[in-house]
């Protein structure tokens, strides 16, 4: 790389700067999961992309801890001004932890998505995360919207 084009950071990394054996992988409904393929967990979130765009979330509703999610299905619910925001799940699995901080005060979204995480969930079918896209794949997806 010269000096006149340094490497830079992707706005959107496929490794979790928190923990590097987690891999970020990201659906087309804006929600992230930190996926480590070892244990087959993931946590999951909302990219900053969609908290800018909503400005002003007031409340999150997610599933809680032993609940059964599917892949798609609507999971994530963010109350936002006079509407709510339905958001589908990245993966099938099951709810293993609940991150009650950000759920009592979304607002920690808009300070550093990577680490705002609504909750980690036990994922069932790797091939699942073929279905996702990584940080440089979903930063091609907003370039398109």
């Amino acid at each position: 790389m010269s000096p006149e084009h340094p490497s830079k950071e992707p706005e959107y990394p496929s490794k979790d700067p928190e923990n590097p054996k987690r891999d970020f992988v990201f659906n087309r409904y804006h929600v992230w999961a930190s996926v480590d393929k070892e244990d087959q967990t993931a946590k999951v979130g909302i990219t900053d992309y969609l908290a800018e765009e909503l400005t002003d979330i007031a409340s999150i509703d997610i599933p809680m801890e032993g609940d059964e999610l599917g892949m798609d299905s609507l999971v994530i619910h963010l109350h936002v001004r006079n509407r709510i925001r339905h958001l589908r799940c990245p993966l099938t699995g099951r709810v293993v932890e609940v991150n009650r901080d950000v759920l009592d005060d979304p607002s920690q979204i808009y300070l550093d998505w990577k680490k705002a995480w609504l909750f980690k969930m036990e994922y069932d079918d790797p091939n699942e995360l073929n279905l996702l896209m990584d940080g440089n794949q979903y930063a091609k997806h907003l370039d398109d919207l």
